[in-house]
């Protein structure tokens, strides 16, 4: 008779022991970083949170050696011995379907040159102006704050005052209630109004975003007012929709403006996603752009160009917004008294969207669904 063998059972090590068995890391030190360098702790403190003081080819021997040893600064000492965290918030409401991730990007990258850490949130826009956001970033210590929009809740910059926190609002300017680095938008709205006159066309239709809780979406249609009026244009009112910013929503709100069949002989949109949406619902209807209805919008997109037509758009400076902003908040946090920089100039981009009115004002109509192979 047969036997199995077995091999015999071993008894499973204590997990206890194994731990304690283990060799402990040994962290890096400040003063390893700097032997391997070549320099001293000083220098590699300056190169890890001061990068611009020092040289780049030094800069980058400090950067290899920590990146070799594994070495993380402790960031609670280093922000107990500074006063400082080096950390930035941002309060920039709502990211889908807008130009902002380019603007935050830029703020970023210019921050991280100098040294800082973003600490971005993002709450729906009607959330934009909640003290409690404002209280959870400076709660996590951030040095200073960017702020989207240039309308701000007065509980909310008081909470900046109390803690003496510098502050920048980008993307609007008006008025003198605080730093801001941007445009002005009714000169955004004159560019496009302007050349829609000059083309000949006097009946407007206008798609934009909800002016009852965007800052943005509410500068700017009061913007396209002004200049219509300047104009003598008319902008027709059931041809004038507001809807959250994004493809779907252009094109559905420009199907519900051709099923009103009103006599329009160009359409703005409130941003080249509208657009986007706009143009789409268009070619579907069988509306020929711009030969029957030329389509006009804000912020020169990266696929802007690239749509079908190419889209006519006002060219807004996102990154130099981004840019500017950081360097306002680096300089006030290193002593200075930055000022707000004077409106950034803006372009009107004309491509294959926009063209001469037609001879009669015509109602734009939906042509029948395009049957189905």
């Amino acid at each position: 008779m047969s036997r199995i063998a077995r091999f015999p059972r071993t008894a499973r090590p204590d997990a206890a022991a194994t731990r304690k068995a283990q060799p402990t890391p040994v962290r890096s030190s400040l003063a390893d970083v700097a032997a391997l360098a070549g320099v001293s702790t000083g220098t590699v403190s300056r190169a890890l949170s001061r990068p611009e003081m020092i040289s780049d080819a030094t800069r980058q021997r400090v950067e290899e050696a920590a990146l070799r040893l594994g070495y993380v600064a402790n960031g609670a000492a280093r922000a107990l011995a500074m006063q400082r965290t080096m950390t930035i918030g941002a309060l920039v409401p709502r990211f889908g379907s807008s130009s902002f991730p380019t603007l935050v990007q830029a703020l970023e990258s210019t921050l991280a040159e100098a040294g800082y850490t973003l600490l971005l949130s993002a709450p729906d826009h009607t959330r934009a102006n909640d003290p409690a956001i404002m209280r959870s970033l400076i709660e996590r210590g951030v040095d200073a704050v960017a702020l989207l929009g240039y309308e701000h809740e007065p509980d909310l910059l008081a909470l900046l005052a109390a803690h003496r926190l510098p502050f920048v609002k980008m993307w609007s300017q008006g008025g003198s209630r605080g730093p801001a680095v941007g445009f002005d938008e009714a000169q955004a709205a004159a560019l496009v109004v302007d050349h829609l006159a000059d083309q000949g066309h006097r009946h407007l239709g206008f798609i934009g975003g909800r002016t009852a809780d965007n800052e943005r979406a509410r500068r700017r249609y009061q913007g396209l007012l002004q200049a219509v009026a300047r104009r003598g244009l008319t902008l027709i009112p059931d041809a004038t929709l507001e809807t959250d910013y994004g493809f779907r929503e252009g094109f559905e709100a420009t199907q519900a403006l051709l099923a009103r069949q009103q006599p329009i002989t160009a359409l703005i949109c409130g941003n080249d996603y509208l657009a986007t949406g706009a143009l789409s619902a268009l070619n579907r209807a069988g509306v020929e752009v711009p030969d029957q209805l030329s389509v006009a919008s804000f912020n020169d997109n990266d696929f802007s160009a690239y749509l079908h037509p190419p889209l006519t758009t006002v060219r807004v400076p996102i990154r130099q917004m981004g840019e500017l902003a950081a360097r306002h908040l680096i300089a006030a946090l290193q002593g200075g008294s930055p000022t707000s920089p004077p409106p950034l100039p803006l372009e009107l981009v004309v491509r294959q969207s926009t063209a001469t009115a037609p001879a009669s004002t015509a109602t734009v109509r939906r042509r029948p669904p395009r049957a189905q192979p």
